[in-house]
């Protein structure tokens, strides 16, 4: 079955696709007899056919005329016609489909006649083929899809072709001459190829249509005429490329049909056996290619970008015809040597009439020797012979193919006429050593064709095949060596030095005219030592010797992986089995030890021997690469010393008769003699040594292959004088013969030798001399003393400079570790005791490691001191990394203003516990879940198959949950760097107002920045408590004090830091711009209370986050950036999770205990703890109870009050709630968005500064939201710095508004310095910017319906207090309790709320369970582990606000996820006491139970999987495709995916990329924005490939699955199995835990910001 690129549909059935022998039972229709219509059924069916092709060609003409007269490929007018067409075209494909019914279509619209303006009437399908290029995309394609259903009958095809010859060229060159009709060519070739390849699909077919339809005179003439027609108008008639038929590649369409056709070997063999006068007129057309494209030195560059894509691409495509023709008539081990020959035949005469008329326009001065081009096809078309003819057997020929050419009469070049043959190829190799040598204007352009014609994509085709032609122009004639040799040296401008003695200096050699005279030699040594194309032997091809070699050089530039290697070895197809065959010979498979690393081979030690320094497709860059590895990696002393050429058959094994020649001799001495000049002298030694090196190499092989021949002691006396010229060809007699020069002494090579092997300082040089004294086998007495001690110096000197450079490493790394030691002791020094302290403990783990492994000391005693720090060292280290740190920006700790030093942090949308509640399932009885009964020490952990089990309570009319887990949508991290915040308005301010604000990645416009340090991206500051607070010594107990001293200390101290308040309302404003997904939008200045509020919010969302994240148990999860703090704190040696969470969590904590401190939050704090009385029933208790009730009910409900009082009393010691006023505040009273109060003295300030104070609400319409945004931006108040032009935002003073980035374009009523027009068009672009983009980040429909969660989490406390508080998650309540109190918690008053909170989530509990059918035993076990997440939640705050070390109250190992050693560190009582409660208790129990309604809210148990994994994946990458993919549906649109995608989160299969619901957003951007909060994590199917959305930000990551070479295969172009890759895996899900993929290098460096097309 032929299968194509291009296109095709499924052949299933058809006698051209499948043979009887190879088909299924689902495909063997061979002796099925085709379905028939019932007789009664056939005239109607005629007639309705009819019917339809009559109004299908009526409206395609119509849409003809319109759209050729219109001059107007697309028009609006024609809107009806392509319905129409297109009604009727759905029509017939779905008739089509049915097989008796496609014979009838297929006979009318080939038979029915439709009348025209001639007599003769034309057929349907006639009609079809005349107006289908002028038909829109849409048509087109429905057209040639229809075409392609009738073409299963092979009696249509030949009906169809005959039609389709006759228009062929008629479309064709109608491209050409129609600009119109060029519009849409592209669209019409791409359907053109899918009706190729049904129509040759099969050889036997293709062999019968290709005889009766004469279709290769039809493909060839068509492409000779298309390239004829493009010809410049002069006598050689070369291709140029300002016509439409280069530029549009309309030459593809005839070229691509007669690739197509010749691809069946019978037709090639056809061509060259029964036509073979057809293939001169594929070698016309090569004429006509010849030489195009060329330049000439010193011309204008810019043309040079317009035309080289194109030279090359037609170059190639038209080759491709010739090296598929000669390919498939060498498969015919019977006629391959007669097809050949003819091939020969015509190629050299073709090429003899070219050079004929090159010489002729020559001899008329008509041709410029001094242009160059890249392209002569018809010599590489005579290469491609060459190269197979070589690989038959010749019999009794002496020379091979070469005799029986001549013999034939196929070649009779004279000697002229060989020379003029290798002119053209070694003109192309002269310009391609000029371009290395840097001897070429625009160098940056030439440079690409240079690697392009060396490199692996075109070398086969270009460089290799030019190679072979000049050897085998150097075999072809008998003692044409020499004249070859002289003749290669004047084309590099060389030829004197290969005809007289020259004197050394005189050509005033520069580094280029070195380099060129290195490229002359190597260029000698490459036709020499080439063995490629010259024939191999069976063994040779057994053991792929030429495969090995060319894979072991490129293993000596790097470590190679895979894909890489099979990128180098070249564009044709490779046998990937003796490829690895190859692989396991000689290198060394590396697994991959990182993510983003590959699996790669390492080149064995042994085959270092075997590197080639003059391999000729390496770059200049590649070559000092290998070879300075072969030196540092292979250990190579002697690496430029090259192995002689292995023997070639014939009548290649005369090639070294290039070295045993007189002019080659000359030449040697020439160069020799100019090294030793260059050797002399302290500026030129260098270049002097590296072509003596080359030079040597040149004269090693030549030696090697003469030294077969005794040395005569007598040859010196038979030439003791000087003579003019050297008197043999045998370099053994003229090495040692002088030849006279004009200027000097008369050396010869050998006294040359002798001299130059004294420069000791060019040790490659030397090594060099002596290899080749090796070779002349001369005696020890022959050789000089320098000789001798050079001999034995060699490798010393190598092994000498070895060390000297070890000993420079060691050296500089001593003083790199010894300067950041002395940074970090000037760092320190505020610390010196206690770094003495960290010091002796330090010293002592490591004294005591070493006692462990004398065994004294048992290691887990070491292991524990080691990793559990005592609380008082945690502080002292934390105070010592706030001492230590600096701005990333100033590089100081302090700036003028005395400014805040923050934290630079992350805060993103992610709901990454909200997806593992969802993974949950209620529980509807035990037999659903293992109960286990667990000791104290035995954790319910332990058991990793064992389920997490959550209580989730919800409103019984609406289902809405109110558990905590679900509000979770903000993530803070650190990436362990700090800024000042005036430093931060500064730079925020720059990258505004630079026109290049983002590097796709990055939006400053949203408040986005990169970290100066790291890279990382950011979006807020968050304060650094210790970095900001003016005085550190401050008293701030507050138990000793009254609460009027308390304010007034507290007052005085915000009054002094005043820059911590600022910087604490730009953080949370920042955050509520994450939250409600406003990035421009403008927030009033928050309250003390909003404030407050806002921190604790964001502390406890963290903290479950935090909770989920490391549920798996003590599971260091790794840090999420490379940046993150080294020094591990005792929380996070605690938990586990990512240090850079740590960071923010405890600074979040910090801040959100000052927050309680503001003075002005007490009055609307004592109003909230008044709600809260009010929904505990606490105020007016026993005015509501009426006489019956204090009767019947009084004790038990008045003592349930009265501990319920007491409870709270203990929690707000200090809180005057008996003196609070009633709640009046409209804010509190409803739902309100965004919670931000504008306080008195404010408000009056706005009000005369005609502020318009604003809410932003997330229902607010787009124009309100705009009106609000424009009338913020015009009355914002700036002040001027004086320390720059920058602006200064000074909150709590005159100035209502704050922003967490400061607007880039206010103006400022201070400036001093004049506005230019420049400035004021700069800032009008940013303004228009900020208003499409403030456009574009608004939320997505169907993110505002998915924002349930964002306005939950705005009135979750309110929801509290309105539906009581056995309604709300424990863990909100805790939160509540917090954001309540008017000052910094202690510990008694911490464990007093996390108890009341406690005593909560285990009512709720049992709520829950007694809705199971559980027995009694049971309830406890069930009760704890439901209760398991707020312990540990409880605990990780109160590790965060108290900053103690649990460890050392024995919390450590597993014990983080037992229950008993949770409870024992909150000092909880049992929950067994609560669930069975006594006394007090008992009473605070029933009055909590009374506030419970179970008929408007309900407890469910939910089993959520303790681990969060990803989507299983199958190991083997072809199982997921078959199972995943293969007939499945998309879950979003319920249409079978183009580019399928699975979601590793849940596992839906979407369409990426597809926009079905017709909004903008692709399938997976709509998933993930509903989903994940616009986190995505997708595999590609057809790629493999990893797709990373976070909500704009966009990137294509790695593959999950690699071969069994651990390399990519990205849409599976090397048909290798693929495995999943457990640590690729592992990393994306340690990522999607911590919500760093915007923390990732990798992942950031790789992705950029675009619209949700995905």
């Amino acid at each position: 079955m032929y299968h194509s690129a291009s296109g095709g549909c499924c052949d299933c059935g058809d006698l051209a696709a499948w043979k009887e022998s190879g088909a299924c039972a689902a495909h063997q229709r061979l002796h099925v007899q085709e379905p028939k219509l019932k007789d009664e059924l056939l005239e109607p069916t005629h007639v309705v056919v009819q019917y339809v092709l009559r109004e299908l060609l009526v409206w395609v003409k119509k849409l003809k005329v319109k759209l050729s007269y219109q001059r107007k490929l697309f028009d609006q007018n024609t809107d009806l016609e392509v319905a129409m067409a297109m009604i009727y075209l759905d029509w017939s494909q779905k008739v089509c489909a049915v097989d008796a019914l496609r014979s009838i279509v297929c006979n009318e619209i080939i038979d029915y006649g439709i009348p025209c303006q001639t007599d003769a009437p034309t057929s349907a399908l006639e009609i079809l083929l005349d107006c289908l290029g002028w038909m829109p995309d849409k048509l087109i394609e429905a057209e040639t899809t229809l075409f392609l259903q009738l073409l299963y009958k092979n009696d249509f095809k030949d009906k169809f072709l005959n039609l389709l010859r006759e228009k062929y060229e008629k479309m064709i060159f109608l491209a050409i001459r129609n600009k119109e009709y060029m519009k849409n060519y592209t669209h019409l070739d791409t359907n053109l190829d899918r009706v190729m390849v049904q129509l040759f699909n099969d050889p036997d077919m293709t062999t019968r249509l290709i005889h009766k339809h004469n279709l290769l005179e039809l493909f060839i003439g068509v492409f000779s005429k298309v390239i004829a027609c493009s010809a410049e108008n002069n006598e050689l008639a070369v291709v140029s490329f300002d016509g439409d038929a280069i530029k549009c590649k309309v030459y593809l369409r005839p070229q691509s049909d007669l690739r197509l056709v010749v691809s069946h070997r019978n037709i090639a063999i056809h061509m060259l056996s029964k036509q073979p006068q057809l293939f001169p007129h594929i070698l016309d057309v090569l004429v006509k290619l010849q030489w195009m494209n060329a330049y000439t030195r010193g011309g204008d560059g810019h043309v040079f970008e317009k035309t080289w894509t194109l030279a090359i691409q037609l170059e190639m495509n038209s080759m491709a015809i010739i090296f598929q023709l000669i390919s498939r008539c060498f498969q015919d081990p019977l006629g391959r040597k007669k097809t050949l020959v003819t091939a020969a035949t015509y190629t050299f005469k073709v090429l003899k009439q070219y050079l004929e008329q090159v010489k002729r326009i020559s001899d008329q001065d008509k041709y410029s020797d001094s242009t160059v081009s890249l392209h002569i096809p018809l010599h590489r078309a005579l290469s491609a012979i060459l190269q197979k003819l070589v690989l038959i057997s010749w019999g009794n020929y002496e020379r091979g193919f070469l005799t029986a050419l001549k013999e034939e009469g196929v070649f009779n070049f004279t000697e002229d006429e060989v020379l003029a043959l290798m002119d053209h190829p070694l003109r192309i190799l002269v310009w391609m050593a000029q371009i290395r040598a840097q001897m070429w204007s625009t160098l940056e352009h030439f440079s690409r064709l240079e690697l392009i014609y060396r490199g692996s994509f075109w070398h086969d085709q270009s460089m290799d095949m030019d190679i072979l032609l000049l050897q085998f122009c150097s075999v072809a004639c008998e003692d044409l060596q020499g004249k070859i040799f002289v003749k290669i040296a004047e084309l590099f401008n060389f030829k004197s030095m290969a005809t007289t003695r020259t004197i050394p200096g005189q050509r005033n050699c520069r580094q280029a005219e070195i380099m060129l005279l290195q490229s002359f030699m190597r260029l000698i040594l490459l036709v020499v030592r080439e063995r490629r194309n010259l024939g191999r032997t069976e063994e040779d091809e057994a053991q792929g010797k030429c495969l090995q070699y060319d894979v072991i050089q490129w293993l000596c530039v790097r470590d190679q992986t895979y894909s890489q290697l099979c990128r180098a070895l070249g564009s044709t197809s490779i046998e990937h089995q003796k490829l690895n065959v190859v692989l396991d010979r000689v290198a060394v498979y590396h697994e991959p030890k990182q993510v983003a690393h590959q699996g790669y081979y390492q080149l064995k030690s042994e085959y270092w021997k075997e590197f080639d320094p003059l391999f000729p497709h390496y770059y200049l860059n590649e070559l000092e690469e290998a070879e300075d590895r072969a030196v540092k990696v292979g250990k190579s002393d002697h690496y430029w010393r090259i192995s002689a050429p292995s023997p070639a058959g014939a009548p290649y094994d005369r090639l070294s008769g290039l070295l045993h020649t007189k002019a080659c001799h000359l030449f040697l001495l020439n160069v020799l003699d100019e090294v030793r000049f260059l050797v002399e002298r302290d500026t030129t030694v260098t270049s002097g040594e590296a072509l003596g090196v080359t030079a040597l190499q040149m004269m090693a092989v030549l030696v090697s292959d003469s030294r077969n021949n005794l040395w005569d002691a007598d040859l010196k006396a038979q030439f003791p004088d000087s003579v003019d010229e050297y008197p043999t060809e045998d370099i053994t007699v003229n090495i040692y013969v002088q030849v006279r020069t004009e200027y000097g002494p008369h050396l010869s090579i050998f006294q040359m030798l002798q001299e130059l092997v004294r420069a000791n300082q060019c040790t490659r040089l030397v090594d060099s001399i002596n290899h080749v004294f090796e070779f002349l086998h001369v005696s020890t007495h022959e050789k000089s003393r320098a000789a001798e001690v050079d001999t034995l110096s060699a490798e010393d000197i190598q092994r000498r400079l070895r060390k000297e450079l070890r000993q420079k490493a060691i050296l500089e790394e001593f003083s790199a570790k010894r300067k950041a030691f002395m940074e970090l002791q000037s760092d320190c020094d505020d610390d010196e005791n206690s770094e003495d302290g960290s010091e002796m403990e330090a010293c002592s783990i490591v004294n005591e490691s070493r006692a462990c492994k004398s065994g004294s000391v048992p290691i887990s005693e070491t292991l524990r001191k080691a990793t559990t720090p005592v609380t008082d060292a945690d502080h002292v280290a934390m105070e010592a990394s706030s001492k230590a740190k600096e701005c990333a920006l100033c590089k100081t700790k302090k700036d003028d203003k005395n400014s805040s030093l923050c934290w630079i942090a992350l805060v993103q949308r992610y709901n990454f516990p909200n997806q593992v509640l969802s993974r949950g399932e209620q529980m509807r009885n035990t037999g659903e879940t293992d109960i286990s009964h667990v000791g104290q020490f035995q954790g319910l952990n332990l058991n990793d198959d064992l389920d997490q089990l959550v209580t989730v309570g919800y409103f019984a009319e609406s289902g809405n949950a109110t558990t905590i887990d679900l509000s979770t949508l903000e993530h803070v991290q650190c990436c362990g760097h700090q800024m000042h915040y005036d430093c931060f308005q500064d730079h925020m301010k720059n990258l505004q107002l630079s026109c290049n604000a983002g590097n796709d990645v990055v939006n400053p416009l949203n408040g986005e920045f990169s970290c100066p340090i790291c890279r990382r991206l950011a979006n807020v500051l968050l304060p650094d408590v210790d970095a900001s607070i003016s005085s550190r010594k401050m008293d701030l107990h507050e138990d000793v004090k009254g609460a009027d001293e308390i304010g007034s200390d507290w007052s005085s101290f915000w009054q002094s830091n005043k820059n911590l308040e600022n910087s604490m309302d730009s953080f949370c404003v920042q955050t509520l711009r994450v939250r409600k997904q406003y990035p421009h939008s403008y927030f009033n200045t928050p309250s003390s209370c909003a404030r407050s509020r806002v921190l604790w919010e964001e502390l406890v969302l963290n903290i479950v986050h935090c909770e989920v994240e490391t549920r798996e148990g003590y599971v260091q999860v790794g840090t999420a950036s490379s940046s993150s703090p080294t020094m591990k704190f005792s929380d996070e040696c605690t938990w586990g999770g990512d240090s850079a969470h740590w960071t923010a969590m405890r600074e979040l904590g910090r801040l959100a205990m000052l927050s309680n401190t503001f003075p002005g939050a007490v009055q609307d704090k004592s109003q909230r703890l008044r709600a809260l009385w009010e929904c505990l029933r606490l105020l007016d208790r026993r005015e509501n109870l009426d006489a019956e009730s204090m009767d019947t009910e009084s004790s038990p409900i008045l003592a349930g009050m009265s501990e319920l009082e007491r409870t709270v009393r203990e929690m707000f010691p200090q809180n005057p709630i008996d003196l609070a006023e009633p709640c009046e505040d409209p804010e509190f009273a409803q739902v309100s968005s965004l919670y931000f109060h504008c306080q008195d003295g404010s408000a009056q300030k706005q009000e005369n500064s005609q502020f318009v104070p604003v809410s932003c609400n997330v229902d607010m319409g787009e124009e309100e939201l705009a009106r609000t945004q424009t009338t913020l931006n015009q009355s914002v108040h700036l002040e001027e710095n004086k320390n720059s032009q920058f602006v200064e935002f000074k909150l709590g003073e005159t100035y209502p508004s704050k922003l967490a980035a400061p607007d880039p374009i206010e103006h400022d009523p201070q400036q001093r310095h004049e506005i230019s027009f420049e400035d004021a068009k700069i800032e009008n672009k940013i303004r228009e910017e900020m208003m499409i983009d403030g456009c574009l980040s608004q939320p997505f429909p169907i993110e505002q319906q998915r924002n349930t969660s964002s306005d939950s989490l705005s009135t979750w406390m309110e929801d509290i207090l309105r539906n009581g508080i056995l309604t709300a998650d424990p863990f909100w309540v805790l939160a509540m309790l917090l954001i309540i109190l008017s000052k910094q918690p202690d510990r008694h008053v911490l464990l007093s709320m996390v108890k009341f909170a406690y005593t909560i989530a285990v009512l709720q509990t049992q709520i829950a369970v007694s809705r199971l059918d559980v027995e009694d035993s049971d309830v406890e076990t069930l009760v704890r582990r439901a209760c398991l997440p707020f312990l540990r939640r409880a605990a990780m705050l109160v590790q965060i606000v108290t900053r103690e070390d649990l460890r050392e109250h024995g919390l450590t190992g597993m014990k983080v996820m037992d229950f008993h050693s949770l409870q024992l560190i909150l000092q909880l009582p049992d929950c067994s006491l609560i669930l069975q409660p006594q006394g007090a208790t008992a009473a605070m129990v029933t009055q909590l139970l009374h506030l419970y309604r179970p008929k408007s809210f309900n407890f469910e148990m939910h089993k959520v999987p303790r681990k969060a994994l990803l989507h299983k994946l199958p190991r083997v990458y072809q199982k997921l495709l078959m199972e995943g993919f293969y007939g499945k549906k998309c879950a979003a649109c319920g249409e079978t995916p183009l580019d399928p995608a699975i979601c590793l989160v849940c596992g839906m299969l979407l369409c990426c990329g597809a926009d079905r619901r017709g909004n903008g957003i692709g399938e997976c951007s709509q998933h993930a924005a509903t989903e994940s909060a616009g986190v995505g994590i997708f595999l590609l199917l057809r790629s493999t490939q990893l797709l990373l959305l976070r909500n704009n930000r966009t990137c294509m990551g790695l593959s999950l699955y690699l071969d069994i070479h651990g390399d990519e295969d990205l849409y599976m172009r090397r048909n290798q199995k693929m495995y999943l890759s457990d640590l690729r895996l592992n990393e994306i899900r340690r990522l999607w835990m911590t919500a760093a993929f915007d923390y990732d290098s990798y992942i950031l460096r790789n992705s950029q910001l675009m619209r949700k097309a995905y």
